[in-house]
């Protein structure tokens, strides 16, 4: 899974390419449409692919009936939002509304979503990793291609979009080649909709919430500035979210483990979430230091003078890394704990707070006030974490 997330090193040279040849101003309109649209992706992936893993760990014997239910209702949550991008896009954005709905199309292919879930549920996630290899090479030719054309913005949403129909497409030839049959898209099951959907509705509205205070601080960013401060502001988030892989393939390897220890050793299971956590916390400050330290090389060598303002940026918002790590890992043992409600107050507060941070910081500070409502508002679930473990140690104690 490691390997299959480092071809996000090919995305990133290709993206560095992209935002040479388009410019701050073009590279804003493009990181914008795909942060507008983004803002509806929790309404097509319904918190489901956990949810569903977690069932197919526990109940492997109705793989077909759980495959097969969970495929319909992503095909139900990702037409849902496309056209709820498509009518926000003409009525709040018309002048990119179509490159919107353009990109908005890779929420119809959602169900495709259940395979990769049934891989990572038989602790097979290397199938995927090549799916994402493959993909990633098949699509960046198309990129460059692009580029080397001269292609205008359109051509670049349209390549976008293609990452997620030819990801589709591998994934059904994995499930092909390893002969398991399609009998699941034949299945419906309304008692395994009813539990998969109990956890994933709470989930859904986390992610929501979650992939808000991830991109509403771009969508902000255009509202009180500019386009052109747009791409600024996105290459410091580029450059920081790339590392965003690294606690979602350990805790997809981790969390059937986890699972497992929580319902045959409570020790064992306390014992792992600890190393999780260390791990987690760890990898990211490995990660955002030197990036600090480096920043102006770092920017001039791979975007150019141009970009030359992201510097600052980017030195505050790489920090907020230490929070996503630890925050994934929290949100698993939350999920473990059967506490959905936790992770969604969590989530609301900090999309609260960073709303507010950014209406305040944004007209003062400018683009380095977003940067630390990033920062503060991904701190509020690691800390309110600790804090009410500590708090139940003393009364406990006491």
């Amino acid at each position: 899974m490691f390997f299959g997330q480092m071809s996000l090193i090919i995305s990133l040279a290709i993206n560095l390419w992209i935002a040479r040849y388009l410019g701050p101003q073009g590279f804003g309109v493009l990181s914008y449409v795909i942060a507008f649209a983004g803002l509806f992706s929790f309404v097509a992936n319904l918190g489901l692919n956990d949810v569903l893993v977690r069932f197919l760990v526990e109940h492997p014997q109705d793989k077909d009936r759980a495959l097969g239910t969970g495929a319909r209702l992503l095909f139900f949550g990702g037409l849902c939002a496309f056209a709820l991008a498509a009518v926000c896009g003409f009525v709040f954005e018309p002048k990119m509304a179509w490159f919107i709905v353009l990109y908005a199309t890779i929420f119809i292919f959602s169900p495709f979503n259940v395979i990769s879930a049934y891989f990572q549920s038989v602790v097979e996630a290397k199938k995927n990793a090549l799916a994402q290899i493959i993909g990633t090479v098949i699509v960046s030719c198309v990129k460059v291609y692009c580029i080397v054309s001269g292609a205008g913005i359109i051509w670049f949403v349209g390549s976008f979009t293609l990452d997620y129909l030819v990801g589709a497409m591998l994934y059904i030839i994995n499930y092909e080649r390893s002969k398991l049959g399609w009998r699941f898209l034949s299945h419906w099951d309304g008692r395994i909709a009813r539990e998969l959907s109990r956890g994933s509705i709470l989930l859904m509205l986390s992610a929501a919430a979650s992939y808000i205070y991830l991109k509403l601080d771009q969508v902000m960013v255009k509202s009180y500035l500019d386009e052109t401060a747009v791409g600024i502001y996105a290459v410091a988030v580029k450059l920081s979210e790339i590392w965003y892989f690294i606690p979602g393939i350990v805790c997809a390897s981790l969390f059937p483990a986890i699972i497992n220890a929580k319902n045959t050793n409570r020790e064992v299971y306390l014992a792992r979430l600890k190393k999780l956590y260390v791990l987690l916390g760890g990898s990211a400050f490995l990660v955002a230091l030197p990036i600090v330290i480096f920043a102006s090389h770092i920017i001039t060598l791979l975007y150019g003078a141009q970009y030359i303002q992201s510097v600052p940026v980017l030195q505050i918002y790489v920090w907020s890394g230490i929070g996503f790590f630890l925050s994934t890992g929290i949100t698993r043992y939350f999920m473990a704990e059967d506490r959905f409600g936790t992770i969604l107050a969590y989530n609301i507060v900090s999309v609260l707070m960073n709303v507010a941070l950014n209406m305040i910081l944004l007209p003062t500070i400018g683009l380095t006030g977003a940067a630390w409502a990033t920062l503060v508002s991904y701190s509020i679930m690691p800390i309110g974490a600790s804090l009410t473990h500590i708090m139940r140690l003393y009364k406990k104690h006491v």
